[in-house]
């Protein structure tokens, strides 16, 4: 059995714990790689694939216009938007004038330093909640994910002091290979972390802001249910919608979510004139099949639960009651590793969302 199995909640929760978890037999991506992706004439998405199942980092897009360059989210650390920055270097030399923090989870705004640093006076827009939301987790994140990474750190020595699985079968040298390769990555992603000088938004709203810059319409929006700060960014004239983590692909991530302000707000998504969706993790969307799919998936667990409660279920018996089969087939189509993947980051923690929603978290008194 390969060793991923047993730490990657540990490990990947640690380094990234809004971000998508590990999954068995993902391919290894080597630091440094990064794809770019034309959306359309002067919008570019760039992808941060995983780093050996350790890094795990957010969508960042690049929109250029005639004079300057707007950025939507900035990656997990300085080092991530740096590669980005490089990239947009190549395709233009116009100074970067805006970025843009779909949200407050570190994977799409930690980079915000590295764009401060290189351009004077660039403008950092977000919401007024997820500045709140920024100034108060910046300075215990850190924390939290280094004691949940020593704990991912800590398993992965026994195994390679004793040469065992922690169920008694032998590692193989490819396993002990990756288990070194892993605890170096993550050892050097916290010295870096732990060394950011985190950026702050320069420019907050409430509900809504259109910006006339990078010679477009750019509509800026306030719709929660990922966090209570979500902002999508929506270009009317190309068509082209930002989702931040509203939306992530190719499985939906649950935890800590709003559950029932996320479907209203992906409705109102839903009624835009749009040709191309891109979400906050994986591949840009050409329809709004995914974005009805994810609508389909929250009422379907919303409902579930609300029937449960009905019943008079507690929170054990409304998690085995919630059934996800059909619905996970829809995802995954079958894949072994997706059914895993989804399992872990929606189907788990978003019966106890929509049960804490619907109850004001009366299950801690069960």
């Amino acid at each position: 059995m390969n060793y991923k199995l047993r730490v990657c909640a540990l490990v990947v929760a640690a380094i990234a714990i809004m971000g998508p978890l590990c999954r068995e037999g993902r391919a290894q991506t080597p630091a440094g790689s990064l794809q770019k992706t034309q959306i359309a004439d002067g919008i570019y998405l760039f992808a941060s694939p995983d780093i050996d199942d350790i890094e795990v980092d957010g969508n960042s897009i690049a929109i250029v216009g005639a004079q300057d360059v707007l950025v939507f989210d900035t990656n997990v650390l300085p080092s991530s938007a740096a590669r980005v920055l490089a990239e947009i270097r190549k395709i233009t030399s116009k100074p970067v004038r805006y970025v843009v923090n779909s949200h407050w989870h570190p994977d799409h705004w930690d980079g915000n330093e590295l764009y401060a640093r290189e351009f004077p006076g660039v403008e950092i827009i977000a919401t007024a909640e997820t500045r709140r939301l920024m100034e108060r987790t910046m300075h215990v994140y850190g924390k939290t994910i280094e004691k949940l990474a020593g704990d991912g750190a800590k398993q992965m020595q026994e195994m390679l002091q004793t040469g065992k699985n922690s169920d008694g079968s032998a590692l193989s040298d490819s396993d002990r290979k990756q288990i070194t390769d892993d605890l170096r990555i993550q050892k050097d992603f916290m010295a870096e972390y732990n060394a950011m000088h985190p950026v702050l938004p320069t420019l907050t709203f409430d509900e809504e802001i259109t910006l006339h810059a990078a010679s477009r319409e750019l509509r800026i929006r306030h719709l929660p249910g990922n966090t209570t700060g979500d902002a999508v960014l929506y270009l009317p004239k190309e068509k082209i919608l930002l989702t931040g983590d509203l939306l992530t692909s190719p499985v939906p991530f649950g935890a800590d979510s709003h559950p029932a302000r996320w479907i209203e707000s992906l409705k109102t998504l839903a009624q835009l004139d749009v040709d191309v969706i891109i979400p906050g993790h994986g591949a840009a969307q050409h329809d709004k099949a995914y974005l009805r799919l994810m609508m389909d998936a929250l009422q379907s667990v919303e409902d579930q639960v609300h029937q449960a409660l009905a019943q008079g279920m507690t929170l054990e018996e409304t998690r085995k009651f919630v059934k996800f089969d059909e619905m996970r087939a829809r995802f995954t189509h079958g894949d072994a590793n997706l059914n895993a993947e989804f399992d872990a980051n929606f189907a788990q923690p978003i019966v106890l969302q929509v049960y804490d929603e619907a109850t004001e978290r009366l299950e801690l008194y069960q």
